[in-house]
């Protein structure tokens, strides 16, 4: 065996999930590291961010990236590479990995892991992106191989053998999925012990384990199950043929107390010692690697475009995208097109009812279901991260639903919720700070609101509503308020809030927002309706201070 290329003994870890950060933060745990989900943290500040860099004080952490796309035929995008760059840098991880696959043809992003075909075309393709994306990054990058449902007939060779011309050509790493690994096995009918056993140790960086569901005539990546046994036999195999390598659990899906995965944790732990003692096992007969040849056609490009305009189809019609692929065993290539086709509606279904939470209660799960999917095909992302997708689903529900108008006042209330949650970060000016400044400074600060705060003008009574639905309370009937009123929503150590003001307190915000002094504001409203009271701006300011709406210089 070669030198070893990758860092080993790093121990056995676990995906950070937001419903265990409760755990980590209150006492140390067992894990000798946490793989966290790159694109969960490409946000501009916020408490992801400070969780991220308390628990970075005492678990090292490593970063698996969802989005790179390095096998989009239009290239990685230099953009996000930048913000990837900038979270390396902060926390600075153990190593930084992605998947073998590309998300979307571009402009879609589709966010599902979609495999290539292992051709000469998308194998020089992707030994290309590897490499300016670890030029940009400044550090090899770590490749992980997908589990997949469909095989291309323009692929001259297996994925094993692709995947391992790749890691040498691109001089990169490998993060072997061996649940994925088996799942591709089943759907495509090869050994997954070949699969092994072709691969170059001394470039395997990390091992993932996960569950995943059997439908019968394929196998889903869900990770949502325990590792089944199969893949523990399998990871075993994996252990003594690359050693020490770093291991960890995924579960993304029904995601249980954190002490059901310590469990889990530490049988991967006994299946490792286990391996360890494991006499050195024949190789199965495994394939030649071969020189890549050329494929028959279509294009890498060409291929992406058909599969993603039949996921992003209405009518569901594959015949374009069928003939792309290959009979396997079990289903029928439709079938298996139907898996992505499900799975991309899902997905972002998913992703709204976690954004707009309120408005799926208030909704009820199966109509905003039915609006979320509807929308998906006619809004695709456009961006590489879902941490803001959906930022025009409230102007398409008022489209939609003219005459409620507080069914888009709620929606727009959750989106503004979550994009104060994790938006930039920036000192509050506090009472003690205003009053040391001896010449007012503050006073005459041109645009001297707080970067979270914003505005929006409501017509119905969405505040009531939402708190009861926020309560599990009986939510009131929805009517029209009597008077204008506006809605003020900013974050304030780490929570975003939200309160209902006046027309004239909102006036004078706005004058703010557009770049006014708190004075020069003053001066130009004084006497009007807006500042009939001079006392009334002495109120708003003490209020402005106690809540957080004003910047620190």
């Amino acid at each position: 065996m070669s030198a070893p290329l990758a860092q080993q003994g790093t121990g056995f870890g676990l995906g950070l999930r937001t419903v265990h950060y409760a755990d980590f933060l209150a006492a140390p745990q067992p894990v000798d590291w946490l793989e966290v989900i790159t694109d969960n943290y490409l946000v501009d500040g916020g408490k992801p961010l400070q969780v991220l860099d308390s628990l970075r004080r005492d678990y090292p952490m490593a970063m698996h990236g969802v989005a790179m796309s390095i096998g989009a035929a239009g290239g990685v995008d230099v953009d996000y590479l930048k913000q990837v760059k900038t979270l390396a840098q902060r926390i600075e991880p153990l190593w930084v990995s992605d998947h073998l696959c590309w998300i979307g043809p571009g402009p879609e992003q589709l966010h599902d892991l979609y495999p290539l075909p292992y051709t000469d075309e998308a194998a020089r393709h992707v030994v290309a992106q590897i490499r300016r994306a670890q030029d940009l990054l400044g550090r090899r990058l770590v490749v992980e191989n997908v589990s997949s449902y469909l095989d291309y007939q323009a692929s001259q060779h297996s994925e094993w053998q692709f995947l391992s011309h790749v890691a040498q050509e691109a001089d990169c790493l490998l993060l072997v999925d061996v649940n994925n690994i088996y799942v591709s096995s089943v759907n495509h009918g090869f050994d997954p012990l070949h699969y092994l056993h072709a691969l170059p140790a001394q470039r395997v960086q990390q091992i993932h384990l996960a569950g995943h569901s059997n439908e019968g005539t394929h196998i889903v990546d869900t990770h949502d199950h325990p590792v089944a046994p199969e893949v523990w036999a399998l990871y075993r195999e994996a252990r003594r043929l690359f050693g020490p390598v770093a291991a960890m659990i995924e579960r993304d899906a029904d995601i249980p107390p954190l002490p059901v995965l310590l469990a889990e944790l530490q049988l991967a732990r006994e299946h490792a010692a286990a391996a360890d003692t494991m006499a050195p096992q024949p190789a199965p007969s495994a394939s030649v690697s071969l020189p890549l040849r050329e494929p028959t056609a279509p294009s890498l490009k060409s291929a992406q475009r058909q599969l993603a305009d039949y996921v992003l189809s209405a009518s569901g019609d594959a015949t374009a995208a069928t003939a792309l692929l290959r009979q396997g065993p079990g289903a029928a290539p439709q079938r298996r097109l139907q898996i992505y086709h499900h799975a991309y509606r899902a997905r972002l279904s998913e992703a709204l009812a976690d954004t707009f939470a309120k408005t799926n209660l208030f909704m009820g799960s199966d109509l905003f279901d039915e609006l979320a999917r509807h929308y998906a095909v006619e809004q695709p992302p456009l961006s590489r991260s879902l941490n803001r997708y959906g930022a025009s689903f409230p102007v398409a529900l008022a489209t939609r639903y003219p005459q409620n108008p507080e069914l888009h006042e709620l929606a727009q209330l959750d989106w503004d919720l979550r994009t104060r949650f994790d938006g930039a970060d920036a000192a509050a000016l506090d009472a003690p700070s205003a009053q040391a400044d001896a010449a007012n400074q503050w006073l005459q600060r041109p645009s001297p609101l707080h970067p979270s705060l914003c505005l929006r003008p409501i017509q119905t009574n969405v505040v009531a509503v939402w708190n009861a639905i926020a309560a599990d309370a009986e939510v009131p009937a929805q009517h029209l308020l009597e008077q204008p009123t506006e809605l003020v929503v900013w974050r304030k150590d780490l929570q975003p809030h939200f309160q209902s003001i006046d027309a004239a307190q909102a006036q004078f915000l706005r004058a703010l927002q557009a770049g006014q002094s708190i004075t020069s504001a003053c001066a130009e409203l004084a006497g009007s309706p807006v500042l009939e009271d001079p006392a009334q701006l002495s109120q708003w300011l003490q209020a402005w201070l106690e809540e957080g709406w004003l910047r620190a210089a």
